[in-house]
């Protein structure tokens, strides 16, 4: 286990700081990329999100992020396990995220900057959606690298997804393979092939 790591040990988590997600991270993953209606969109304001909401907040808690995340896990990836679910979602994440005006600009530049500036720049993109959350990132050798996160809360497979999305908007053929997963972050294994 990686020192800096917590390891899981069965005693209770300590209490979660209070998150806050910005309403740009529902926006890019419910409104750009799943559309909710019907039934899902009712589902998503019971636990706090309503996506039809002229006026929403700037913020939500991470508790409504979770529960909205679990909600799109049974309703736009149903007969998948959670963690092939969590992937797939942050794959639409980021292709989301590709349909608002920071998104483009990102969308348009990924090509140019190439995988290992867009790599490099995931701690910076990362924050932007969770302040309290930390990426370690090490080139281990050409075409691969390591991410360590530290997160109180850890989704390792959402954020999977999202590095291989983003990977995939620099025109290269992405791997993100888990490697650990502790109460307090997880760490990740980046590798890509050229097309």
């Amino acid at each position: 286990m990686e020192p800096w790591i917590q390891e899981t040990t069965g005693e209770p988590r300590l209490p979660l700081m209070a998150v806050q997600v910005p309403r740009r991270n529902f926006e890019g993953l419910f409104q750009h990329a799943l559309r909710p209606s019907g039934p899902f969109a009712q589902a998503l304001r019971d636990v706090g999100y309503d996506p039809e909401a002229e006026e929403a907040e700037e913020y939500f808690s991470l508790e409504v992020w979770r529960a909205s995340l679990a909600v799109a896990r049974r309703h736009a990836c149903p007969g998948l396990g959670s963690e092939e679910a969590n992937r797939v979602l942050g794959n639409h994440y980021v292709e989301g995220f590709a349909q608002t005006l920071v998104g483009r600009i990102f969308a348009a530049a990924a090509p140019l900057l190439g995988a290992e500036r867009c790599l490099s720049r995931l701690p910076t993109y990362l924050r932007a959606g969770r302040e309290d959350m930390r990426l370690l990132l090490e080139a281990r050798r050409a075409r691969e690298w390591r991410a360590m996160v530290v997160d109180a809360d850890p989704l390792p497979d959402f954020v999977a997804g999202v590095v291989e999305q983003v990977l995939r908007r620099t025109r290269v053929l992405p791997r993100v393979d888990v490697l650990e997963r502790a109460s307090q972050g997880y760490s990740l294994r980046i590798r890509w092939d050229e097309p």
